[in-house]
């Protein structure tokens, strides 16, 4: 297919580990990414849509949306967790391939020593996974891959600021444990920036490990306030960070190049994550929609 543009229940401030907004239920988000022109949505926190995956369709089908991933964050590095955190992941898997998505985004929990370098690439890699933590997310990434690959998904890894896969490092390590046709990237250009990489250059030597691209820009001067404040991960949100499409210092239009040059033929998530109370967080529906024509004359 042509790369096609959905958007995600974290634009209205809808992530996974912190309290929902309580203004935006799952029908007005779903109201308010058709009316911004997208046709297709993440599921966002489990529970958030409707978990019966006819209902799901339905609701879908009546906006003329589709199911394009659902993201899912889970202990990696711990083994003790896995046994919870797969169980979560089989539920959530079960439930997007039943409602007609063909991918599965997976990253690794953040966790409170992680969130507290995000951002901070040098410090951030000094508590790095340990060999034995290396092994078990192995582990735990390749028995994803087996289940999801039982009910028809791919899975993509999302590197995630405040988690133990975030820097450049990190990254390429994760790619050399897995064959190219088994694990894909799931580039979020904004988070690949804040966690010290450069997005192109990335594309340039590995579009084709690309199966997924979340599209978030960034302020560079907010993120260095951030990261010389020594925030954490949630509190740079709010403090923001992350730029509405063509605001920040991300270069789209190279970006969309190189994904068609690399034959990408997946979906782009427009994606600017805000959280309740901070920046851009009172504004949702007119993001979204700047950030769906800002896409038109680049093609999509």
């Amino acid at each position: 297919m042509a790369i096609q543009a959905a958007s995600a229940p974290i634009n209205w401030g809808i992530m996974e580990h912190v309290e929902l907004p309580a203004d935006y239920k799952y029908g007005r988000v779903l109201d308010e990414i058709a009316k911004a022109g997208y046709s297709g949505t993440e599921l966002g926190p489990y529970g958030f849509f409707p978990i019966d995956a006819g209902v799901l369709r339905r609701d879908l089908e009546k906006r003329s949306l589709t199911l394009c991933s659902a993201f899912i964050d889970i202990e990696l590095g711990n083994a003790s967790a896995h046994e919870a955190g797969l169980a979560e992941v089989t539920r959530s898997a079960k439930l997007i391939s039943e409602a007609g998505a063909k991918l599965l985004v997976l990253s690794d929990k953040i966790s409170p020593a992680r969130n507290a370098t995000a951002g901070r690439r040098g410090e951030a890699n000094q508590i790095s996974w340990n060999e034995s933590e290396w092994k078990a997310a192995t582990i735990a990434i390749s028995e994803v891959i087996v289940r999801c690959r039982a009910l028809g998904l791919r899975v993509a890894f999302h590197h995630h600021a405040g988690g133990h896969v975030e820097t450049p490092e990190e990254v390429d390590r994760l790619f050399s444990l897995f064959p190219a046709n088994e694990l894909g990237l799931c580039l979020d250009t904004g988070h690949y920036i804040y966690g010290g990489g450069d997005a192109v250059a990335f594309l340039e030597k590995q579009v084709s490990r690309v199966w997924c691209v979340h599209l978030k820009d960034v302020y560079d001067a907010k993120a260095n306030e951030a990261r010389r404040a020594r925030m954490n991960f949630h509190t740079a949100v709010r403090h923001g960070i992350f730029a509405p499409l063509g605001k920040g210092s991300v270069d789209f239009p190279r970006v969309v190049r190189l994904l068609r040059n690399g034959h990408y033929d997946g979906w782009v998530v427009v994606e600017a994550d805000v959280l309740p109370g901070g920046v851009g967080a009172d504004s949702p529906l007119a993001n979204a929609i700047a950030g769906r024509e800002y896409l038109r004359p680049l093609g999509i």
